[in-house]
Formats: structure tokens, C-alpha cells, sequence
């Protein structure tokens, strides 16, 4: 049975990735401090992926034939608060954790960001020029040169913003506006603010297939179509049913936050498409969350 390493288990694409379970596969998933956020489908590995020895001991003990290399800090108010702290994970270790994967001949998978874009243009391509405006976007776009240079034959999935089920110790913006609703809590969205909004199942169905597929280079992963977050919020409320609840709109430039917000992030994911890659349409992905929204049902987490 071949092994996949998924660094970041615990956080939230990486549990999505262990319930997406892969015949012939048996998963490895890492974890630093929240073990119980690992899918029990896979087997827990401690690490701190940021002490360069550790990561050598790991991967010469897993002996992976491919990883997913999904931790990150991924909160752009933190990365622009916390630059040096940040760029350990997202850079340094990103670096080592390439050379090592290089060396031992493990095919690798490294989840970007829209965010190395400016969000001036929209409907970006992988051929597009990156211009990151935050933290954040800067830290992926370098590692995603460094993944270029030490080990070309990697893959790198841009991806977009994340929602979908809530897992054991995280959510997504999904479930935060849902839990307002449910106390009749009103939320805020922007409404000049593009996202190609893609559901955690569809970006670990993109992950495995570009596996499955042996792909190396650069893609883009968003939803089929993309809309303001207004709008993402204005059709959640009706396909999950919140008729009650209430959603301000609000313009990105009457809000100050400590990273810059780029505009329109949509994507071009035609190449993505073009390997025989399903895309799917946000609406159709929040219909299959409905019964999870409505019912309360805890046995969809397991």
C-alpha cells in the first residue's frame, strides 16, 4: 500500500483530505499541538515542522511516496502581524520540507494561495504575473518559487477560499455565519470583495486527482463561478435555509483591517479542467452541506 504524508492533518483541508479516504492509500497526517483534529481515518504523526531534524526523522521513518504539504499559517492578519513567526512555516519549512521530498523522490503537492494576486484583474491564470499586496501572499509566492527551483517536478495548486463542513477543532467562514444565524446574530459582507468560492470536498477531489494523475506544475482551483461575498451570503441563506437571517452589506473600503484585501480573486481554472477535472458549482456544493446545516447531525462528522 503506498503512503501519503499530509502535513497540517489537523487543520482544516487537511482533515478534509483524511475523511476523503483513497483506496490503496493509508494516510499519515501531521499534527503540532491538536492531535483530536486528525481524522481518525488516518494515522496521527506529532511534528513541528519548523525544527528541520524533526522533519528528516519523519520523513525517513513514514517513507511517503507522496505529500500533501498543507500546514500554513494561513491567517493573513496574523502573517501581516506576525511576519518572522509566519514565514518559518510558510517559507522555511516549506524550503526543507521540497529539498527533503526531492532527495527521497516523494512526489509533492503544496497548496498556494489566490492571494499571491493583486485583485486588480480577476479571472487569473497560472500564466498571469503574481503582484501580493500582503504578508501573506508574499510568503506563498516565495515558497512557491523556491517548490519551482529545488524540485520542479512538484506540484503547486493555487487555491481559493475555503468553505464546507466544520471539522473537530476548526471551521470555516461557512459555519461562523451559520452559527450567527442560528442565534439570530447578523453578519457583515462585502459586497465589492470576487471570490471563486470552493468547497473543501471539491479541493480535496482536485488534490487526489492531480495524485491520481501523477501532475507536476502550476494550477488554479476556485468554484465553477464566483461572486461577491455578499452574494455567497445571500444564497447560503436561502439554499440552507436561514430565512430569518440578517446580512449588512458593506463596501471592503469602510473597513480597516490589518492585511490588505485584494479586490477580485476570481480564477481561470480551465487548466485544472482541462486534465478531466470536474469543477463545481458553488450552489450545487452548498446543497449537499444542507442536511448537515439543518439537522445539527454530528454523524456527518465522523
Amino acid at each position: 500500500m503506498k503512503k501519503l504524508l499530509i502535513t497540517g492533518g489537523s487543520g482544516y483541508l487537511g482533515w478534509h483530505c483524511c475523511l476523503n479516504e483513497q483506496h490503496g492509500w493509508k494516510v499519515i497526517a501531521t499534527h503540532h499541538h491538536n492531535k483530536d483534529g486528525v481524522h481518525p481515518s488516518a494515522d496521527a504523526y506529532k511534528l513541528d515542522l519548523t525544527d528541520k531534524d524533526a522533519l528528516w526523522k519523519a520523513l525517513k521513518t513514514v517513507k511517503p511516496d507522496a505529500v500533501f504539504h498543507l500546514a500554513a499559517h494561513s491567517g493573513t492578519g496574523f502573517c501581516e502581524n506576525n511576519p518572522e513567526e509566519s514565514h518559518q512555516l510558510n517559507v522555511a519549512a516549506t524550503t526543507h520540507l521540497a529539498e527533503m521530498a526531492a532527495d527521497l523522490k516523494a512526489k509533492l503537492f503544496f497548496t498556494s494561495s489566490e492571494q499571491v494576486f493583486d485583485g486588480t484583474q480577476g479571472q487569473y491564470t497560472e500564466t498571469d504575473e503574481p503582484n501580493p499586496k500582503n504578508e501573506y501572499g508574499k510568503q506563498k509566492l516565495e515558497a512557491e518559487n523556491i517548490i519551482q527551483s529545488v524540485y520542479p517536478e512538484a506540484c503547486i495548486l493555487r487555491i481559493a477560499v475555503l468553505f464546507g463542513l466544520p471539522t473537530t477543532v476548526s471551521k470555516s467562514f461557512l459555519n461562523q455565519w451559520t452559527e450567527s444565524w442560528e442565534k439570530m446574530i447578523p453578519i457583515t459582507a462585502f459586497h465589492d470583495e470576487i471570490r471563486p468560492f470552493l468547497s473543501a470536498k471539491n479541493c480535496t477531489d482536485g488534490l487526489f486527482h492531480l495524485l491520481h494523475q501523477g501532475a507536476q506544475g502550476l494550477f488554479h482551483l476556485g468554484g465553477k463561478t464566483f461572486s461577491s461575498r455578499y452574494d455567497f451570503a445571500l444564497m447560503a441563506k436561502n439554499i440552507l435555509n436561514f430565512p430569518d437571517a440578517i446580512i449588512y452589506s458593506k463596501s471592503q473600503k469602510e473597513v480597516e483591517t490589518p492585511a490588505y484585501r485584494p479586490p477580485d480573486l476570481s480564477l481561470n481554472c480551465q487548466k485544472i479542467a482541462g486534465t478531466g477535472f470536474e469543477l463545481k458549482m458553488p450552489q450545487d456544493e452548498l446543497k449537499k452541506l444542507k442536511p448537515f446545516f439543518r439537522s445539527g447531525d454530528k454523524a456527518m462528522l465522523n
